[in-house]
C-alpha cells in the first residue's frame, strides 16, 4: 500500500466538504420550497375577498383577506367561479374537485368581518335553482371570474 501524502488528505477533505455543502443546499431548497414560500397565488380580488390557492393551483378557496399574506377561509375548495358587487360575493364550487357536483354560495359582506363566524355570513351550499331564486330575490352579482381549468 502506497503511503498517502498530506496533499491527498487535503483533497479528500475538500471533496467531502463540497459534498456536504451541496447536500445542505439541496435540502434547504427543498425545505423552503415545500413550505409553500413560493407556491401560492391570488387569482381574484373583490372587496375583502380573495380567490386563493396555496401549494396546489387546483385547490382554490374563497377567503376573507386579513392582509399581510393571511386570510380566513369562507368557501372550501374547489372554488372555480366568483363575483362581487360591493355587498355580496358569490361562488361556484366543485366540492373536493368533483366536477359532477356544483354548489353555489353567497356571502353578505354586511354580516362578515375578520372575526365573524362564517356561518353567520356564508349561505350555501345551494343547488342551481335555489341560487337562482336568491339571486333574483337579493340581486346577487354575476360571476365575473371563472377559472377555465377548474370549470
Amino acid at each position: 500500500m502506497k503511503p498517502r501524502s498530506a496533499g491527498d488528505f487535503y483533497v479528500r477533505l475538500q471533496s467531502r466538504r463540497m459534498t456536504i455543502a451541496r447536500m445542505l443546499l439541496i435540502t434547504s431548497c427543498l425545505a423552503i420550497g415545500g413550505c409553500g414560500l413560493w407556491d401560492s397565488d391570488i387569482e381574484w380580488r373583490g372587496g375583502p375577498y380573495i380567490l386563493i390557492w396555496i401549494d396546489d393551483p387546483s385547490a382554490t378557496t374563497l377567503s376573507y383577506d386579513l392582509g399581510e399574506g393571511t386570510s380566513v377561509g369562507r368557501v372550501d375548495e374547489v372554488v372555480f367561479s366568483v363575483g362581487w358587487d360591493g355587498r355580496y360575493a358569490v361562488a361556484k364550487q366543485h366540492p373536493g374537485g368533483d366536477k359532477n357536483v356544483t354548489n353555489y354560495f353567497f356571502i353578505d359582506s354586511g354580516k362578515d368581518d375578520m372575526y365573524a363566524d362564517p356561518r353567520d355570513a356564508v349561505v350555501g351550499p345551494l343547488d342551481e335553482n335555489e341560487f337562482r331564486a336568491k339571486k333574483k330575490e337579493l340581486g346577487l352579482p354575476e360571476f365575473s371570474k371563472t377559472l377555465a381549468s377548474l370549470r
